[in-house]
């Protein structure tokens, strides 16, 4: 819902994300925006302090305040959204302070082509012509054209070379091409259509169609299809309906959870759409006798104590020991199907731990959708798999700052598994002792 106020009335702003348009006397819209927050960025254009920094390039900003007299705010719910919008509003309304030194030639759109095969680009005006199938635009920015793509590529995997590729790209590596020999394929032409709709802001008939095929894939035993149906059903909604800045603490956890993201980016060739379910296994024993296991869960960098699980291991051999323990906490969980699968596992250990863990990940299907990361206690090394064609072919010991916040998160995560299983140890032990008292 649309909102009008005054200058006067800045404070009433929420802070929340969404578009602002500024009016001039004659209630014409003069400059539409977007904002994190819309409250600081309204405010920052009035303020003294801003207004007495701006020179040169940012006169037109001064030029701008000095005719605004009302403004209206809509607040959104995500960030696509508010990239998309604004792109919206501004083909629709033409504001003066959008357009002014642009010709109308240099304004950046997002293009589906389909010659010589389907592919996604950014162009400028001066170059849609009709071999372009379907444009969306215009956005203000290079980076806002880019920021679109980016999150799109994450779920819906596309080309965006202008010619055919002779050999597969780095993004076809990260799982986000679908790769030269798939690009007339059937499911890559589906993706190009789910864009199309995605872009046109059609999310809700989308996820529903999406919906509609992953139920008849499951009733069909299609479960690896299904399951990869499910994660882009999840990835819309996660990116149309929250925002990753509502607060400063959250801000602080989300550039933790982002270089994290990184780090599997860079050393596991694993490009998670999001980074919000992080799961740490452990096992406790002193001995053959009892053996537990532990599986904790951290959403969106916080501990989520209602999906905590813990494992009593079965002891099949004498020389059953942690790797093995891992192999069947792992084994076991991931049957549960209807656990929503994390991006990250994290086991407490080095080498042998993340090698046992990759090995069921790996049986099961998932290898290049879940990354695994150890982290070693003594010198608290994060352990890192070299993955090549589904194998282990080497090791990263990674040693970051104490001071780190990536480290700081895995090892909280680390040390709540060992505190769980630490704490059902204790319990079965407790239990054990009291029947042997009785039974003495």
């Amino acid at each position: 819902m649309i909102k009008t106020i005054n200058k006067k009335n800045l404070n009433s702003i929420p802070n929340k994300p969404g578009i602002y348009y500024f009016k001039n006397k004659r209630g014409k819209i003069i400059y539409i925006g977007k904002a994190l927050s819309l409250k600081p960025r309204v405010k920052s254009y009035f303020s003294k302090k801003s207004a007495s920094k701006r020179t040169g390039i940012d006169e037109k900003t001064n030029k701008l305040v000095s005719q605004i007299n009302s403004l209206d705010y809509l607040v959104v719910n995500s960030e696509i959204e508010a990239l998309l919008l604004e792109a919206k509003l501004i083909r629709e309304h033409q504001p003066q302070f959008n357009i002014q030194h642009k010709d109308g030639k240099r304004y950046l759109y997002i293009a589906v082509l389909l010659s010589p095969f389907p592919h996604l680009n950014i162009v400028r005006r001066i170059d849609l012509h009709d071999k372009i199938d379907a444009w969306y635009g215009p956005f203000p920015s290079g980076a806002s054209a880019k920021q679109v793509l980016k999150i799109i590529r994450r779920i819906f995997p596309f080309c965006s070379c202008k010619t055919t590729p002779k050999k597969q790209c780095f993004y076809a590596h990260l799982g986000l091409c679908p790769g030269i020999e798939n690009l007339n394929s059937t499911e890559y032409l589906k993706n190009i259509t789910r864009i199309k709709k995605f872009l046109n802001g059609q999310t809700k008939t989308l996820i529903k169609n999406l919906g509609i095929e992953m139920r008849k894939k499951a009733k069909a035993l299609k479960y690896e299809e299904a399951r990869v149906l499910k994660d882009k059903i999840q990835a819309i909604k996660y990116v149309t309906q929250s925002w990753k800045r509502a607060t400063l603490g959250h801000q602080s956890t989300s550039q933790t959870l982002k270089d994290l993201r990184k780090l599997i980016v860079k050393h596991q060739r694993i490009d998670p759409i999001s980074l919000t379910k992080i799961e740490g296994y452990d096992v406790s024993n002193l001995g053959k006798e009892i053996i537990v296991g532990s599986m904790i869960v951290f959403i969106n960098g916080l501990p989520e104590k209602s999906l905590y699980r813990k494992f009593n291991i079965k002891i099949f051999q004498k020389t059953q020991n942690d790797t093995a323990a891992i192999m069947q906490i792992i084994e076991r969980r991931l049957k549960h199907q209807e656990w929503l699968y994390p991006q990250l596992i994290l086991v407490d250990g080095g080498k042998p731990q993340v090698a046992a863990a990759y090995s069921v990940v790996k049986e099961k299907n998932l290898a290049g959708h879940i990354a695994i990361l150890g982290l070693a206690k003594k010198q608290e090394l994060i352990i890192s798999p070299k993955i090549q064609n589904q194998k282990i072919t080497g090791w990263r010991s990674l040693k970051l700052s104490p001071r780190s916040p990536v480290l700081q998160l895995l090892q909280q995560i680390r040390d709540e598994s060992h505190r769980f299983a630490q704490k059902y140890y204790k319990a079965l032990h407790r239990k054990k002792t009291f029947l042997y008292s009785k039974l003495t």
